[in-house]
Parts: structure tokens; C-alpha cells; sequence
């Protein structure tokens, strides 16, 4: 018979590797599928898989991990040219390069692409990345993208109504012009959705391709006078911004 205290004790698999801070549960879910994990010597692939965080031994690729109740959260002003990864085969600069003297485990929430700069969480609380990349919680990121050309706002509106991208439509968007220079504007475009490259192919469909892209927020987070390649420890708000989703 099992008892109450028991059940507390019994969790998903791919629940206690995000707590643990490995990565998020969504990535945990791939690594169980790719036959990375191992419970008590096992080899688990079952998705509903409960452990027992009192007792099992859970291994990723044959290295036991453990829950970590010492949490962090970082705000990374990632350079345009440096990888939103925890390594990278080859061996360019990371976001874990800049954020070397954090002795906890910690990885990047979502991404940002190789020539994009701004704005990254870093953390090891799995339960908070999970929450923050879903798009059901509708948290909305804030980029400035200067394009070519300066869009009017039949074509703003556009992208302020949903455009088709890779075939499917995307969510409604935040977009205006925030400056102009020379021949070439400033937009501030805020979404909720984290499709592949999303920002970029919005302008290019609109005929205003972005010729440079920088994030400055995620919902209450945001980036303010941090330079480039620091970061900073969450503020109380911003801390409780993330515990509120």
C-alpha cells in the first residue's frame, strides 16, 4: 500500500531533470525519447514515468543529477555573435563563456539567433524555463529592429494582424516605428510565439527585412542600461513576475 507521503515523493521523470536544472521539460522530454536517461541503472523512455525523488537515482547520459534547491536567474546582454547554447560543436563563443564565474548549473531560456543581441535568461529552475517558453502564458518579447525602408502602416498592421510565415499565420503582434534613420526605421515589435527566426521573416514579408535585431524585454524582465556581454542577478519585481506565471 502506498501512502500519502509516498505519492508527494513521485514525480515525472522529465519534471525532476527540469528541477534539477538540466534544462527545460521540453528538452528533458527529448532526452528520455533519445534514450539518455536511466533510472536506478535503467533505461527509461517512458514519458509517464514517475521517480522517487527520496530514493531513485537518476542519471543523464550516465551522470547522476540531483535537485537543486539553490535557484538563479541571470540576465545575460548577449553580443550579436555569440551562441544561445551551453556548448557548440564548433567552438564558438557561448552564452556560458560570459557567465563563467556562476558556479551553479544554469542554461538559456529559448534562444536568440547567432546575429541577434540583447536580452537572455539564464537559469537552472526548469519549472520557470518551461513556463516562460509556453506560448499558452502569452509572455511577450519586446525586440527593436531597425529595417530597411520605413513600413507604413498598412504594412504594420500586417504584422499587427498576423502574417502568413512558413505557412501558418502568426499571433497578433505589437509593432510601430520608434525612429527613424536616414532611409532605414526603428520598430519595436513585441510577440508572444517563438517560431524559428520569427521576427526577421515578419519584416521580410512586408518588404522591410531587418538589418539589425536586439531584444530588450520578456514581459517584466527587461534589459535597461545592462552593457553588452554582462549580467545581472533578477530584481524582487522581476522575481516575482516569474513566480506569478
Amino acid at each position: 500500500m502506498t501512502s500519502e507521503k509516498d505519492n508527494e515523493n513521485l514525480i515525472r521523470l522529465q519534471k525532476f531533470i527540469a528541477k534539477a536544472g538540466v534544462c527545460s521539460r521540453r528538452k528533458a522530454e527529448q532526452m528520455i525519447a533519445d534514450g539518455r536517461v536511466s533510472v536506478n541503472n535503467n533505461l527509461i523512455t517512458d514519458m509517464g514515468f514517475k521517480v522517487d525523488i527520496s530514493k531513485d537515482k537518476v542519471k543523464v547520459d550516465n551522470k547522476l543529477i540531483e535537485l537543486d534547491n539553490n535557484k538563479i536567474y541571470i540576465v545575460l546582454n548577449k553580443p550579436s555573435g555569440v551562441i544561445t547554447s551551453v556548448k557548440d560543436e564548433k567552438n564558438r563563443k557561448t552564452v556560458l563563456d560570459l557567465t563563467k564565474d556562476i558556479k551553479q548549473r544554469i542554461y538559456p531560456v529559448g534562444r536568440l539567433d547567432y546575429d541577434t543581441s540583447g536580452l537572455i535568461l539564464l537559469t537552472n529552475d526548469g519549472d520557470i524555463a518551461n513556463k516562460l517558453m509556453h506560448p499558452s502564458k502569452k509572455v511577450y518579447k519586446k525586440y527593436l529592429a531597425t529595417v530597411e525602408g520605413i513600413p507604413n502602416e498598412l504594412e504594420l498592421d500586417e504584422l499587427r494582424n498576423g502574417i502568413i510565415i512558413d505557412n501558418k499565420k502568426t499571433a497578433k503582434a505589437r509593432a510601430y516605428v520608434v525612429d527613424k534613420i536616414n532611409n532605414d526605421a526603428v520598430l519595436s515589435i513585441e510577440i508572444y510565439e517563438g517560431r524559428n527566426h520569427q521576427v526577421k521573416k515578419m519584416c521580410e514579408m512586408i518588404g522591410h527585412p531587418v538589418k539589425r535585431l536586439k531584444r530588450v524585454s520578456i514581459g517584466e524582465i527587461k534589459l535597461g542600461d545592462l552593457k553588452v556581454g554582462e549580467w545581472r542577478e533578477l530584481t524582487e519585481r522581476e522575481l516575482k513576475f516569474l513566480k506569478q506565471l
